[in-house]
């Protein structure tokens, strides 16, 4: 089977497949050469059962509450008791934080194994599943401890999305919506007249993260700008525990947050603001209990984007077009606070 593309990194060239009916021809899209590991959770593997043959299947939980250096040192501990050596393969079946824990885990093992990712929920799919970011949360903030580490391979089955429940399908479309403001106006539109074919989305999705990760690998400059939104999105989740809304939920508000801001800068026009504030809003992102100021601002000072005393945002100027901006206070990132803060 033909790859959708070739990520092709500083580090490392990898394929992606995409497309339906996927997740029994996994074991013929990726070569192993040693002893595969299945890594997954419970019920995913209920779900899916035993995807490549002989293959040793390895359970964590799920739930951002696990997504700790707790559970990938389980990961690592299982590894080595089943007796994982330097040329095993994992391959890590679900979303976003089964993907970037167990993944990590096998970025540090014997300093790196292969590595599949096979995501099945829509944000892993469109955002956490490409580009080598591993990382695991920190009591301080989401994602402080990690590595880049780029896969063998990326498996998408889009036939998995169609039994997702509706809040999981919504917060993966939150990240697809971002890539549309951050780069592609086209599938920004799809949102916007909310007609749009899944396969398509996750397509136009993963080419804009693709394309920007193949110029930037470790987040020199121009990957940044796939955090838009997520510096205040990471102080919504740290600030609620990682309890009560999901990820694409909270870069939902941190768009419209982070937004206010460009627009009292002068770098968004007003009705543009508008209009991407209106598409968000059209998607019912749910709305988290009231939110203590302080606590949120508390986590973005550990924003992993922040270099020195400097805070790291990312700005639109325009569907399609967004900036790194450096010098960003704490008190703007307050006024993107509070602009969220409004709707709650």
């Amino acid at each position: 089977m033909t790859p959708f593309l070739t990520i092709r990194q500083a580090s490392a060239t990898y394929p992606v497949y995409v497309g339906r009916d996927l997740l029994p021809r996994v074991g013929e899209l990726v070569q192993p050469r040693g002893k595969v590991f299945v890594i997954t959770s419970a019920a995913l593997h209920r779900r899916f059962g035993d995807i490549i043959a002989g293959a040793e299947l390895l359970l964590i939980e799920e739930g951002e509450a696990h997504k700790t250096l707790a559970t990938a040192n389980e990961v690592v501990t299982q590894l080595l008791e089943r007796g994982a050596k330097r040329d095993s393969m994992a391959v890590v079946v679900g979303g976003g934080m089964i993907g970037d824990t167990a993944g990590f885990a096998a970025s540090i093992f014997l300093r790196g194994i292969d590595l599949v990712h096979v995501p099945t929920t829509l944000l892993a799919q469109v955002d956490s599943s490409i580009g080598g970011k591993l990382a695991v949360n920190h009591p301080k903030g989401k994602n402080l401890i990690g590595s880049f580490f780029p896969p063998r391979a990326v498996v998408s089955d889009t036939s998995v999305l169609d039994t997702l429940p509706p809040r999981e399908r919504l917060s993966g479309m939150y990240e697809a919506l971002k890539g549309g403001v951050i780069a592609d106006p086209s599938l920004f539109e799809m949102f916007e007249r909310q007609q749009f074919d899944v396969d398509d989305m996750v397509r136009k999705a993963i080419r804009v993260k693709a394309e920007i990760v193949s110029a930037d690998e470790k987040e020199a400059d121009l990957r940044r700008l796939l955090n838009y939104g997520h510096t205040i999105a990471h102080g919504i989740e740290a600030a609620l525990h990682y309890e009560g809304i999901t990820h694409g939920e909270a870069v939902a508000w941190g768009m419209i947050g982070a937004n206010a801001i460009a627009v009292q800068r002068g770098l968004l026009p007003h009705d543009e603001a508008a209009r991407i504030e209106r598409v968000i809003l059209a998607y019912d992102p749910a709305v988290p209990p009231k939110l203590d100021r302080a606590e949120i601002l508390a986590a973005t000072e550990h924003d992993k984007k922040n270099t020195g005393s400097a805070r790291v945002m990312v700005f639109p100027r325009r569907v399609g077009e967004c900036v790194v901006v450096s010098d960003v206070t704490e008190d703007e990132i307050g006024f993107g606070v509070d602009a969220v803060r409004s709707f709650f």
